[in-house]
């Protein structure tokens, strides 16, 4: 009995970055923008996080933005490195609960007031 609960706790696994995700909610400080002009007016912003630590986003209203990103797992800060230029870098705090994570914005005076909200696509 004992080594099946073992295997069991041993198959459960921490949620992962990994995969596409869609924006699905923005929230600046309590005020929620998700469909604002400046972060996803037309509902079809994604990111996809590949196993070789680089990622792809796309949508409205920037477009295509392809880049390197890393995850602290002992702080949970995520690093996105644009190929588009240093101006485009961003930290965030990330939290991932199965198939939902939350992204809090930090080491910037722009970010530290956004919340954003994305969820794991079924669509890849």
């Amino acid at each position: 009995m004992l080594s099946c609960i073992k295997a069991e706790e041993e198959s459960v696994k921490e949620p992962t970055i990994i995969g596409k995700w869609e924006m699905h909610k923005v929230f600046d400080g309590d005020s929620d923008v998700t469909r604002d002009a400046n972060f996803n007016p037309e509902g079809n912003r994604w990111a996809q996080f590949n196993s070789d630590s680089t990622f792809i986003t796309d949508g409205d209203p920037y477009g295509r933005n392809t880049g390197r990103w890393s995850l602290n797992d002992s702080t949970k800060v995520l690093f996105l490195d644009s190929d588009a230029d240093e101006g485009d870098d961003s930290y965030w705090i990330v939290d991932i609960k199965s198939d939902t994570m939350h992204w809090q914005g930090t080491n910037s005076a722009f970010t530290e007031l956004l919340r954003v909200i994305h969820l794991r696509s079924t669509i890849e």
